[in-house]
């Protein structure tokens, strides 16, 4: 009966809601180690990296993924976003996708803007002081430095 109702992608959406979810919650060093955990995972699902031990690449998906889930850290990484899946779901991939472009985003957003600005300088340091891509701050901060003036007036 199951075969006449065609497979939606809800169970995908719904894992990777999850483990996003489960990402602002963690502290960065965990953040740092569910990177580098589907970085590894993603490698060989992608095929740009052969499975541990083989000469060849598995040519089936389906093996591939449990492979790499059991072999490159996609365990791993499922755990420690709290992730309950097969080692061969089709749908980690893309959640592992959808993880990585959520921890990469703020760094594109500011080198973007040190694209745009011309002020890599400026932008890296307002950076480290604490001010974020999204503050009108950073803003100020960068008119006040294309117009040469200091930061903070002399009284």
């Amino acid at each position: 009966m199951a075969d006449h109702f065609p497979r939606t992608s809800a169970p995908a959406s719904r894992q990777t809601r999850h483990a996003l979810t489960a990402l602002t919650t963690l502290t960065p060093g965990r953040r740092h180690v569910i990177q580098a955990a589907a970085e590894e995972y993603l490698s060989q699902v992608d095929r740009r990296r052969l499975p541990m031990g083989y000469d060849l690449p598995i040519t089936l998906d389906h093996s591939n993924r449990a492979d790499a889930y059991r072999m490159r850290r996609g365990d791993t990484f499922a755990r420690m976003l709290g992730i309950s899946c097969q080692p061969s779901d089709a749908d980690l991939p893309n959640t592992a996708r959808a993880v990585l472009a959520a921890i990469n985003a703020p760094v594109d957003r500011l080198t973007a803007r040190a694209t745009v600005t011309g002020q890599p300088t400026t932008i890296a340091l307002l950076h480290i002081l604490g001010a974020t891509d999204s503050d009108p701050d950073m803003d100020e901060a960068l008119r006040r430095a294309r117009a040469g003036r200091p930061a903070v007036a002399a009284r």
